[in-house]
């Protein structure tokens, strides 16, 4: 049987994901994290029955990182203080799957999710109106930074590692202060990256990973920022060696599955797999890792009194 159309076919993808990949580096950076998002599609995912989209938490040795991202999404949603009597704003959302973790733990009153991605919307609200979870997980389509809900709208805002992408994460901690109601949380968990590799690998590492050069800066900066823009009480926690660690170790094992390389888009196994050396080739000096990358865990609370 003759296998060149089949081989021809599957050159052509790769050509195709390949150039997706190089369309990050010349695209403007507004545009950069939904061509990102395109490149991680559903069949680029790492997790292994569930559609979370996070490094995971590996603290307590989960087995998979199904299991390290639950753990995130818990650690997220009690550092936020999520309970009953809140309405959550998710940016960032995804495909929801958070959502359902934090209503079935915390069972707040509601949850609203926004994410930049129609496709990842959708999916998630097939999915709601499956569980009849309509009435209590709305998601929809829309900007972290032009965020459309009016003043003092929710009681906890939260972005489970997505807030790197946005442009500008300060512009969307000023909207998160307008929308929450006084004494209200703001909660993330986000990787950083201080801007210590200049020129043109730097470059490349912000445009590859989707980050504004203005969202580069350090942890101090960071909490500052979130001063500046108005909020109290802001605590800073690293997570870098609970993070990225068992992240690496995970990897090294899940991208040599032929069930993970047979589907997933070249280009970012290209990227994971230099993401992995990197990680490994940096444990023997952490301390000079850690002054470029960390991945932190951040709380602060709006201003104001409750009514």
């Amino acid at each position: 049987m003759d296998s060149a159309p089949a081989e021809r076919r599957r050159s052509w993808v790769r050509l195709k994901e390949y150039s997706m990949l190089a369309a990050l580096l010349v695209v403007p950076e507004r545009w950069r994290a939904r061509a990102f998002f395109e490149l991680r599609g559903d069949r680029s995912r790492l997790t292994e029955k569930s559609s979370y989209r996070n490094m995971g938490y590996w603290k307590d040795d989960p087995g998979s990182l199904d299991e390290a991202s639950e753990a995130l999404a818990d650690l997220l949603g009690e550092a936020a203080g999520l309970g009953p009597e809140g309405t959550v704003l998710d940016v960032g959302c995804g495909f929801a799957e958070q959502d359902l973790r934090w209503l079935e733990r915390f069972a707040p009153r509601k949850i609203v999710g926004l994410d930049l991605m129609p496709s990842q919307v959708e999916a998630g609200r097939r999915r709601m109106a499956r569980l009849g979870l309509t009435d209590r997980i709305d998601l929809r389509v829309g900007s972290a930074t032009s965020l459309p809900f009016g003043p003092g709208s929710f009681d906890q805002v939260v972005a489970l590692e997505c807030a790197l992408h946005f442009v500008t994460r300060e512009d969307f901690f000023r909207e998160a202060r307008r929308v929450l109601r006084p004494q209200g949380t703001l909660a993330l968990v986000d990787p950083v990256t201080t801007g210590g590799n200049s020129g043109i690998h730097g470059y490349l590492e912000r445009a590859l990973g989707a980050i504004p050069r203005a969202n580069a800066y350090s942890t101090e900066v960071y909490a500052d920022k979130l001063r500046q823009c108005g909020f109290e009480d802001v605590r800073v926690r690293s997570l870098r060696d609970e993070v990225y660690g068992g992240f690496a170790r995970y990897l090294s094992r899940r991208l040599d599955d032929p069930e993970v390389t047979g589907r997933m888009n070249a280009a970012l196994l290209m990227i994971w797999r230099q993401w992995v050396q990197a990680w490994q080739a940096t444990t023997t000096d952490q301390a000079a890792y850690a002054g470029n990358q960390d991945y932190i865990l951040v709380v602060a609370t709006a201003p104001g009194q409750k009514p």
